[in-house]
């Protein structure tokens, strides 16, 4: 199961609507799920930020606020085009999260986070990813935050998937009793906060 930025890029123009509406699945719970992620970044002003897979710059620009210095990268360059017009004041670049960092980014950072994103991925994939970022990238004492579609258990997936049919896509989502467990094969102990019936985060680092 493979996503492209061409899927991406015709969504750019009415992306922050459907994200502000917060109907049902998959954006119930999506301001809160912000909100909780700034707040367990702990944050200092002048810390450097790097969100991964950025879409229109909403994330960031909630970083932005608390005094930090925001790098941003995604695939789709209509949505970095977006964003680059709401947020001139965070660095944009086009890049894949499995991909190297562009060209001119900073090579290390105080937090990283990504938010509807690593759905994307299989399991395997995300440990992968996220072990990548945590010792390539991240500086010590530093905070890596993921926030994106999770659920407790694959039961109540299909609660999910049978109440919102209509708008419910077969993607590689959380599950939390059983990818919590691989994590910690792989010594990755985040702390879990579910924060909607579809949206939840998990933080490394704190």
């Amino acid at each position: 199961m493979e996503f492209l930025p061409e899927q991406f890029d015709p969504w750019a123009e009415n992306y922050d609507n459907d994200v502000k509406a917060e109907s049902g699945f998959p954006f119930t719970g999506y301001a809160h799920l912000f909100n909780s992620m700034v707040e367990l970044a702990h944050l200092k002003p002048g810390e450097l930020v790097l969100d991964l897979g950025c879409g229109t710059g909403n994330l960031g620009a909630a970083f932005l606020t608390k005094g930090c210095s925001v790098w941003a990268s995604d695939f789709s360059s209509r949505m970095i085009d977006k964003a680059r017009n709401k947020y001139p004041s965070i660095q944009f670049a086009m890049a894949d999260v499995r991909d190297p960092l562009p060209s001119g980014f900073p090579e290390k950072y105080d937090v990283i986070v990504s938010a509807y994103v690593f759905h994307h991925f299989p399991i395997s994939v995300k440990i992968e990813q996220i072990l990548r970022y945590w010792n390539k990238y991240l500086n010590p004492g530093g905070r890596l935050i993921i926030g994106d579609l999770m659920f407790t258990s694959n039961s109540e997936m299909q609660k999910v998937a049978s109440q919102y049919s209509d708008s419910w896509e077969e993607e590689f989502y959380w599950v939390l009793d059983q990818d919590l467990p691989l994590m910690k094969k792989s010594n990755l102990n985040p702390h879990y906060q579910q924060i909607s019936l579809c949206a939840g985060l998990l933080a490394f680092g704190l």
